[in-house]
């Protein structure tokens, strides 16, 4: 067996790249936050023809930059159940449902896929996501609606459902996550 001398100061600096490496990860970790139930919601939307509507789960965080302190990247991620309570096919599109904000503004969907549409059978419940961004729109402490539009439809006719509003958990920001990962506190 032979024995390799290593030196110190070569192994500080082979560190330095993976401690750089955490302080990233954790930084970055609130963009993939967990789901979680909202911190208040109103419930179910329900329309006449028996179609509920919910926000069963979410994740909103907002990233800032400290060199422009007034401006920042809010975004959530939605987990949508649909129940279909009539005999009839039920359409989801999901690219008609916005996320309205506390000034107005109403955000289109950047989810994935969203404009294939979905189908729930009559009876049927279905699951699935919604990501919304916004420069300075998207605020993570006060109550947005989840306005599916005309995104829910029986048959050819759109759902008479009203938006579900909810207020978020608001998940650490970024330049927070940051602040914690160098020891200085905050989020």
């Amino acid at each position: 067996m032979t024995r390799t001398l290593v030196s110190m100061s070569g192994v500080r600096r082979a560190a330095a790249p993976r401690a750089l490496t955490l302080t990233l990860a954790l930084a970055l970790t609130p963009a993939c936050a967990s789901l979680r139930p909202p911190a208040r919601t109103s419930g179910p939307s329900v329309s006449s023809e028996g179609v509920e509507l919910a926000v069963a789960a979410q994740s909103c965080t907002q990233s800032g930059d400290p060199d422009w302190p007034d401006e920042f990247l809010g975004e959530a991620v939605l987990e949508i159940h649909v129940r279909n309570g009539t005999a009839a096919p039920l359409t989801v599109r999901r690219d008609d449902f916005r996320l309205v904000t506390p000034d107005g503004a109403a955000l289109r969907t950047r989810s994935w896929g969203a404009v294939k549409p979905l189908v729930v059978g009559g009876g049927e419940t279905s699951a699935f996501e919604l990501r919304f961004q916004s420069y300075d729109g998207l605020t993570c402490d006060r109550e947005l609606w989840l306005d599916p539009r005309v995104g829910l439809v029986v048959g050819r006719t759109p759902a008479a459902i009203g938006p579900v509003r909810f207020v978020p958990w608001r998940s650490l920001s970024a330049v927070g996550a940051a602040h914690v990962a160098s020891g200085f506190g905050g989020g």
